[in-house]
């Protein structure tokens, strides 16, 4: 598993310091390959046991173990194939087509009779959609609570009640604390809407609402990673608010 990715699936647990120590880590991979724990935290103005608490939250045993991940990051990156260009677009035509040819007012029906609305998202870029969602649905008069991190979810939980709406924002659905979360609103009573890749994914089967949109491994990252293109995210939300805007126009509302 590439350091990316221990980045995107722990980032609910990493504070300032953390994003700090991983922003000098990205901008200077190869020098950090030999320096030891005290001079990375140096350069990082933080303390050797920060950058040890850092490496522990990922999930390693320490120091010794962010190195040899560092040393993977040297070996060559999959040559980049041209024809991908032409495949990602039409992964955003068949979105966009998708979404135009969808009926959402299950969707806008269920945030007509939600108690209270709620929107996660698993990643960094997930986090920016879940943003963008808020945002849209004040437009459509609904206030959606937008929660930031895992330590927000075990406060959530106690307070969700059934008739709820959960939004949530998973690229694969197939990650794990996502779909532990879905399971748990599920038995509280609460309606969830996911967003995700198309495919027979988990969260979509946990889901009362599945919105996906069609993206594809683009090329094989450092540390074997599928790289893909995400701003479907983003194609679903304003869908949803220009059909939320029709649906209202029609309610007379």
């Amino acid at each position: 598993m590439r350091l990316e990715t221990l980045i995107e699936e722990n980032y609910d647990k990493l504070n300032e310091n953390d994003m700090s120590i991983w922003n000098y880590i990205l901008r200077h991979k190869e020098e950090c390959q030999t320096m030891s724990i005290q001079e990375l935290a140096k350069h990082c103005h933080v303390s050797h046991t920060t950058v040890s608490r850092f490496t522990h939250k990922l999930g390693m045993e320490g120091f010794g173990e962010l190195k040899i991940f560092l040393k993977w990051d040297s070996r060559d990156q999959e040559s980049f194939d041209a024809r991908e260009i032409e495949r990602v677009y039409q992964d955003y035509i068949k979105t966009l087509d998708m979404m135009m040819d969808r009926d959402c007012s299950d969707v806008l029906e269920l945030l007509s009779e939600a108690g209270q609305i709620y929107v996660y998202g698993s990643g960094a870029v997930q986090k920016n959609a879940a943003r963008e969602l808020k945002k849209n649905l004040l437009f459509l008069d609904y206030l959606c609570n937008l929660i930031e991190g895992r330590e927000e979810i075990k406060m959530v939980l106690e307070i969700v009640r059934e008739g709820d709406v959960f939004f949530l924002f998973s690229l694969s659905g197939e990650n794990a604390f996502v779909n532990e979360l879905a399971g748990r609103l599920r038995a509280k009573g609460v309606r969830i809407i996911s967003v995700t890749k198309v495919g027979n994914n988990e969260l979509s089967r946990l889901s009362d609402i599945s919105l996906q949109f069609y993206a594809h491994p683009v090329m094989k990252g450092r540390y074997n990673s599928d790289v893909y293109m995400t701003a479907q995210f983003f194609v679903v939300n304003e869908f949803l608010l220009l059909k939320g805007l029709e649906y209202q126009e029609n309610e007379g509302r």
